[in-house]
């Protein structure tokens, strides 16, 4: 790959999406468990001991449950029903696990009962990804016209050093912005402008030099000519030395 805006662009894009598995594995992996661990804390706090009739357990679950949206249902140590609030939950079968349902969360108290809950509206892993993507498409197209604009600056300042390079001495490249692409514009026309100048001595040099070399030529041609005494030519080639000397 070659263009330079596409490197860039798909650097961006391949980061973004690295970032965006990890957030997903983390969320997975961490921020899962902790609410079903957070709500259990609460309840041994809350709960009747095991012992209790199964309406006061159904009334400490109630009042476990009154400011949250959650499902909640608890097992004695042998898999039995004491108590649940909201839709029906299944037995626990291990700490943590998930199914077609959705996810559940399954803690078991110091006492061998088991508290299983399941959150309303929860926004899960598709909800995640979902949001995940959305902002990866978001700073994908955001990214691309300022990623493109950058590179765009460098092809024109690329055209300009090939003009110069062909002849081209008036050739010049806009100065956008105050980064180091513009810096390194504003570097070409200062250069270019310098080259131009060097030609213009240049040719200044040439025409001036050949002009003051003629004319004592000339004088020695006519002294030639007209048979002049040689000191005359002698003057004359004396004065066409020191211009030659002069010139290097």
């Amino acid at each position: 790959m070659r263009r330079l805006y596409l490197r860039i662009y798909f650097a961006v894009l391949a980061s973004l999406v690295v970032f965006a598995v990890a957030a997903a594995a983390l969320w997975h992996s961490v921020a899962e468990p902790r609410e079903g661990d957070d709500l259990a804390l609460i309840a041994r706090n809350v709960l009747p001991p095991a012992a209790a009739s199964p309406a006061e357990q159904q009334a400490a679950l109630e009042r476990v449950v009154r400011d949250v949206r959650v499902d909640l249902a608890l097992f004695g140590a042998d898999g039995t029903r004491l108590a649940a609030v909201g839709a029906p939950l299944p037995a626990p079968q291990r700490a943590w696990w998930r199914f077609s349902g959705g996810p559940f969360w399954a803690s078991q108290l110091p006492d061998g009962r088991w508290l299983v809950s399941r959150p309303h509206h929860r926004r899960g892993p598709a909800f995640v990804l979902a949001a995940l993507a959305l902002i990866l498409a978001a700073v994908g197209v955001g990214a691309y016209p300022v990623v493109r604009r950058v590179t765009r600056r460098l092809e024109r300042l690329q055209q300009g050093v090939e003009a110069l390079g062909a002849g081209d001495l008036a050739a010049r490249v806009k100065v956008e912005g105050h980064d180091e692409v513009a810096r390194l514009a504003a570097s070409f026309n200062r250069a270019a402008g310098r080259i131009e100048e060097l030609v213009a001595a240049h040719k200044w040099l040439l025409a001036n030099t050949s002009h003051e070399l003629r004319t004592p030529l000339a004088r020695i041609r006519m002294a030639l000519e007209l048979g002049k005494d040689k000191s005359v030519i002698e003057r004359d080639i004396a004065e066409l030395d020191a211009l030659i000397d002069e010139v290097l």
